[in-house]
């Protein structure tokens, strides 16, 4: 992940990978991703997502992390949230109520960052990152959840050669490698999502396919 590319990404306005709406796979398997009310979900780079405001909606505590500034900035102030601002550790604070977004960057977590969290939503985190770092991502993930932690992983599945990422594809057969030694996969849908891209279809795509699997920490 170059984080130089995602900070002149946010501070351009080049972020067509961002979507307004409240993703339909959160709201239809959310039921399958919750394992007590109480918990709290864990969004990795979570950009300024509309998701973590539906989230909370459900009554959830919410966690997320993001490595821009200007967009955690952003969230806060375009939702019209009061906010307060703290450090922790190599992270700086950003919390509203019951919402807590921690700048900075994702491989520096460990695990009291997440207050045990035992539920992750990955809408654009993986989907986000090159080739060569999903590996670290994965293993990250694995490090900081227990045992019966879930994930609802949203990925992608489009021809490379019409677009370059992000957001990547990552196929089946590369998800079950990177996660099938820590977390059970199970795929949820498989759906045509072409037309819900536009942004996407504009820079070239012809086809997207677009995947939710369910994974759960051995």
């Amino acid at each position: 992940m170059d984080k130089n590319f995602w900070k002149e990404s946010w501070e351009q306005g080049n972020i067509g990978f961002y979507q307004k709406n409240i993703h339909r796979y959160l709201q239809r398997f959310y039921s399958r991703l919750v394992i007590a009310d109480s918990d709290p979900v864990f969004v990795p780079l979570c950009g300024k997502t509309l998701d973590m405001l539906w989230l909370q909606q459900q009554r959830a505590v919410v966690l997320g992390v993001e490595f821009s500034s200007l967009a955690v900035q952003d969230f806060f102030a375009e939702n019209d949230l009061a906010v307060f601002r703290g450090q922790q550790g190599r992270f700086e604070r950003y919390i509203s109520d019951n919402l807590e977004i921690l700048c900075g960057d994702l491989f520096d977590l460990k695990q009291q960052d997440l207050f045990d969290c035992r539920v992750v939503y990955d809408r654009a985190s993986l989907v986000a990152l090159p080739p060569e770092m999903r590996r670290r991502y994965a293993l990250k993930l694995a490090s900081l959840l227990p045992s019966g932690s879930r994930v609802l992983l949203v990925s992608y599945d489009y021809n490379q050669r019409e677009m370059a990422g992000p957001p990547f594809a990552v196929l089946k057969e590369e998800l079950k490698d990177l996660f099938a030694v820590d977390f059970t996969i199970e795929l949820l849908a498989e759906e045509d999502a072409l037309e819900n891209h536009q942004v996407l279809k504009k820079r070239g795509l012809t086809q997207l396919t677009e995947n939710a699997h369910l994974l759960i920490r051995k």
